[in-house]
């Protein structure tokens, strides 16, 4: 019996087994269970994950060009006659100096303002050799360029028609006294030179790290020439493939490269076509300023395009700074203002904010308290008591026209402007 009690025992385990769960008497159908093929730790289904595609890293914003900004100025001819010279010997009360101050002061602080303050010097410097002496053969007393310098101006161009007006003994007399003032403030003199080697050392001056060079030339000497056992050297515009070896030179050694000419008709604001043509050879060469005087009168401003694509600020006549010439137009000049604009890496330079500033040289009767004047704190009192009225007609609204008929109004300042 008891045998007969374990086998049915095993039967009814073996039925209960195999039998399937039912809920409420139904046979539940079994689940179809899809495994996952990336089930996690805890035996749970992982949705499938989507492979995300690497982003490539936006490269970084180039950092914004540093440029270098040089305000600049540029002035005519600083010519002096003996009325402005023997008014500054007064004004020193005869202690044997001269004071210069009070023909510049309208004009000083235009000058000082700037970082670059050019002009050519008309007249020779050497009164350590020859009294002071007017037109036809200038010269002036030592005590102008000390005040020239005090005032601003910092690079002086002497190539000029009255370079030889003392002879070669006058010249080399001037280059001492220029060489002085050069060691003693920092003064950059160009167009006559001591001899090739001299001249092959062309002068440059650093500004806030942009590096200018400056050669000058004149059209003629007033029919003189240098003694053929002369050393010295002029430099003349008539060359103009020296000229443009050696504008490319000093680019070669400079960020910027100035240009003096001496040149044009005398009296004449129209600007001539070989003068055109010599700016753009000399664009060609690397020039990036070309500063004319010589005519006394304005001549109008154009930019050259080189065949690089570079352009040269040219102005063809700045007129006079100072003079007592008796012709009227003579008297209305200017002051060309501009920046000099310097990429620090690459090194290309732009000209901006070119602007002539019109001045007028005032005199009274005969010559006496010659001064000059920017043009907007000119009066028309002044005007009408001006001394060049004895010679031609000469008014407030004369000014206004002049420099209206001969400089294109983009280069004037706004309120010139019709």
């Amino acid at each position: 019996m008891k045998k007969l009690a374990i086998l049915l025992l095993s039967a009814v385990l073996l039925l209960s087994a195999c039998e399937e769960l039912t809920v409420d008497g139904f046979v539940d159908e079994p689940a179809s269970v899809e495994i996952a093929d990336n089930p996690d730790k805890d035996g749970g289904v992982q949705e499938p994950v989507t492979p995300v595609e690497p982003v490539e890293p936006e490269p970084p914003e180039p950092p914004e060009p540093e440029f270098i900004r040089i305000t600049a100025v540029a002035a005519g001819d600083n010519l002096i006659h003996s009325p402005i010279y023997a008014q500054a010997d007064r004004r020193a009360e005869g202690v044997g100096e001269y004071d210069f101050a009070p023909a510049y002061e309208n004009i000083a602080d235009l000058i000082s303002r700037h970082d670059l303050a050019m002009i050519n010097q008309e007249t020779l410097i050497c009164n350590d050799l020859y009294p002071p002496s007017n037109y036809p053969y200038f010269n002036s007393p030592n005590a102008l360029g000390e005040h020239m310098i005090d005032i601003g101006f910092d690079v002086f161009s002497i190539a000029n028609n009255h370079t030889l007006d003392q002879g070669v003994e006058g010249l080399s007399a001037c280059l001492d006294y220029w060489e002085e003032r050069g060691a003693l403030y920092n003064a950059v003199v160009v167009g006559a030179y001591r001899d090739l080697e001299d001249r092959a050392n062309i002068r440059t001056k650093e500004i806030d790290g942009v590096v200018f060079s400056f050669l000058s030339y004149t059209e003629h000497l007033n029919g003189l020439v240098l003694p053929s056992n002369s050393v010295l050297e002029i430099g003349d515009s008539k060359e103009l493939e020296r000229v443009a070896a050696e504008i490319k030179s000093a680019k070669e050694i400079s960020d910027v490269c100035v240009v003096f000419l001496h040149w044009g008709a005398e009296n004449g604001d129209q600007i001539e076509a070989y003068q055109q043509v010599a700016a753009q050879v000399m664009s060609d060469a690397g020039a990036d300023i070309i500063l004319g005087t010589h005519p006394h009168v304005l001549r109008d401003i154009e930019w050259v395009e080189a065949t690089d694509g570079r352009r040269t600020l040219t102005a063809y006549s700045l007129a006079n700074f100072i003079s007592c010439q008796n012709i009227p137009q003579t008297m209305i000049g200017g002051v060309l203002s501009f920046d000099v604009v310097v990429n620090a890496a690459t090194r290309e330079v732009r000209i901006e904010g070119a602007v002539l500033i019109p001045i007028v040289t005032h005199f009274e009767r005969q010559y006496s308290a010659v001064r000059i004047y920017p043009l907007e704190d000119y009066t028309e009192d002044l005007a009408n008591a001006h001394g060049v009225r004895e010679f031609g007609t000469f008014g407030y609204d004369y000014i206004f026209d002049v420099i209206r008929r001969t400089v294109s109004e983009k280069w004037l300042p706004d309120w010139l402007h019709a």
